[in-house]
């Protein structure tokens, strides 16, 4: 991870604006991408979340999984600041998902939400994932927007994610198989786009 990385200059760039570009419903739409999947958290000891940006997730997982030690990480210093503004007793890391500064099979669940579009290589990124999770520990990737909505948005902001797309679901089911990851549960469609699946045992080196 180097100053000189494009995606990171451009996120260093938006933290001090982005969340007066959030909907005033924010916390509400957040609270409902999560609802699904509330019984699966509830249960962790250890919570990774990639991609925490200013870190309005941070108070939902706490509450989601109240027993857990929740760790975010982000690419940029700068939303890593404001995230501190808003949860300053968090446990906050700036690091690149393709190289984590956590041993292996250090979390339960790992949370990516808003983020997998921005991984330079989504495979690369997901081996890594499912090396810092422990045997049956539970990835999820989050979108409140559907995969036609995000493309959109990222082809309309162009230079350093103009190209950032989410894959088709069927392409995402591909490389969380090929990561390691089974229990499969894939949804694409207009409502958002999200995915789950569980570590299978054996899969915690990255290629």
């Amino acid at each position: 991870m180097t100053s000189t990385d494009p995606r990171r200059a451009f996120f260093e760039r938006l933290a001090e604006e982005w969340d007066a570009q959030q909907p005033p419903d924010r916390e509400e739409r957040l609270r409902h991408l999560l609802a699904p999947h509330r019984e699966s958290l509830q249960g962790a000891r250890s919570v990774l979340e990639v991609g925490t940006g200013t870190g309005a997730l941070i108070p939902l997982l706490r509450e989601a999984a109240p027993a857990a030690r929740v760790v975010s990480v982000d690419l940029a210093h700068g939303m890593l600041r404001r995230a501190r503004v808003r949860c300053p007793d968090t446990w906050l890391v700036q690091a690149d998902v393709h190289a984590l500064p956590f041993p292996a099979g250090a979390f339960d669940r790992a949370v990516c939400h808003n983020a997998f579009p921005h991984f330079r290589d989504p495979g690369a990124a997901l081996a890594e994932l499912a090396r810092t999770l422990r045997p049956g520990g539970i990835l999820l990737i989050l979108h409140d927007l559907s995969r036609e909505e995000v493309n959109a948005i990222h082809r309309g902001a162009g230079g350093a994610i103009g190209n950032d797309l989410l894959p088709t679901g069927a392409e995402l089911f591909r490389l969380l198989l090929e990561s390691g990851f089974f229990r499969l549960r894939v949804e694409d469609g207009p409502e958002g786009y999200w995915a789950a699946g569980a570590r299978a045992e054996g899969s915690c080196s990255s290629p």
